[in-house]
């Protein structure tokens, strides 16, 4: 099986997730190749990309930078470069969208030079945006014996586009094969969107073999939370619940994993409340620094909150189901998918979207009881390993590979 994983970006250090998926596609001896519309920007690259050689699986789409002139030179150059990899069947397949003007003149001209696109069993498009483009192919005529499958994260479903995916996203009712969403509440905003979708749900996963815990209790309690610093992901409410926490617990200690627009509110935040002694800001971590944190921490919070502009949560908080693989209880809002990826009561607890007491009084609860916090972390290792390890998510993802190709 031919598998092409088609995404804007890759690596980022914010996908480790797509690389786990990747790696178990090539343990399974999937032939794999990967296709970036744009190169990789991110300064850190995950180790296990790197060990596995994936940028060398990788195929980026050619985009020309610069004066017009100096566009069309470099892009007669690569073309030359590429010249030996043109057929008669491709050069015939480019007729159709030339003619009608389907779609983008540079989608057609990196469809010539990169002949692996064309010789795909099943092209699997992470985001909508990017499910578009490749259903767009797709409908001109340039992919016709590739099944094409599309994955829904959560900013490609946010109900503030609504209107706009309507008309966006009716092309899968004709040119895709498989929609794929990572929770329930995912389920309903893309059903919301596309009602006639058939919709199923595959959740992102993760490497227990990667997310591995000493199985003991940190001498000091200590909080950690990864996220983006956005309004979404709680971070300044974070700072309030642990302003809260610090004045009953003089020695608690918060770690904060991340960047975002937040940072210089929360930074000041910190400052008011006399905090700079026990609240650390880690900024953007590798998975292995991630992992360190983790080894080193006692309980995980996750504030997030229902994000007013989006009119929606998180959809499924991966770093929910990491914590929990570090057997580290987790404290979460009860919004959006975050709920699917967690259970209430055995590996952690669910609290109010917005409500500091709610937060304030279940930390401390696992402050006050180390035994809980072990009894809670192991559950979590046991959910996880049951529902989100990257093999179990291959397995599904390779079921429905299976499923839609042609029965021959």
């Amino acid at each position: 099986m031919r598998v092409g994983i088609l995404v804007e970006s890759f690596p980022k250090i914010s996908e480790a997730w797509l690389s786990n998926q990747i790696i178990d596609l090539l343990e399974k001896g999937i032939d794999v190749r990967i296709f970036s519309i744009y190169p990789n920007t991110d300064s850190i690259i995950h180790e296990k990309v790197l060990e596995w050689n994936l940028l060398e699986l990788t195929n980026y789409f050619y985009y020309p930078k610069g004066t017009v002139w100096k566009k069309i030179i470099q892009t007669f150059l690569h073309f030359l470069r590429h010249l030996n990899k043109l057929n008669f069947q491709t050069l015939k397949r480019l007729i159709k969208p030339l003619r009608n003007k389907s779609i983008e003149r540079l989608f057609l001209y990196n469809y010539l030079t990169m002949p692996a696109l064309s010789n795909l069993d099943v092209l699997h498009a992470h985001f909508g945006e990017i499910g578009v483009i490749a259903a767009k192919m797709k409908a001109c005529g340039l992919l016709p014996k590739t099944n094409l499958v599309v994955s829904f994260h959560g900013h490609d479903i946010f109900p503030y586009k609504r209107d706009i995916y309507k008309e966006e996203y009716k092309i899968f009712k004709d040119f895709a094969d498989a929609l794929l969403v990572n929770s329930s509440y995912s389920k309903s905003l893309l059903q919301d969107i596309f009602p006639f979708s058939q919709v199923r749900i595959i959740s992102v996963g993760l490497s227990l073999e990667y997310f591995k815990p000493e199985g003991y209790l940190t001498p000091k309690v200590r909080l950690v939370f990864l996220g983006r610093l956005v309004h979404l992901k709680g971070g300044l409410l974070m700072i309030e619940v642990f302003h809260r926490l610090s004045q009953k617990n003089p020695e608690l200690e918060l770690v904060m994993i991340g960047e975002g627009k937040k940072r210089k509110e929360i930074e000041d935040k910190i400052i008011e409340y006399g905090l700079g002694d026990s609240v650390f800001l880690k900024g953007e971590l590798s998975h292995d620094q991630v992992i360190s944190e983790f080894k080193s921490s006692s309980i995980y919070v996750y504030p997030g909150l229902f994000d007013s502009f989006f009119k929606a949560g998180d959809t499924q908080g991966l770093v929910v189901q990491e914590a929990q693989a570090m057997e580290l209880p987790v404290v979460c809002s009860d919004i959006g998918g975050i709920k699917y990826g967690m259970v209430n009561g055995e590996t952690g607890f669910l609290v109010e979207e917005g409500d500091v007491d709610g937060f304030v009084g279940k930390i401390q609860l696992l402050i006050d009881q180390p035994e809980l916090r072990l009894k809670m972390g192991k559950s979590g290792r046991d959910f996880v390993k049951k529902h989100f390890d990257s093999k179990v998510i291959g397995d599904q993802l390779m079921s429905v590979y299976t499923e839609i190709l042609p029965k021959n």
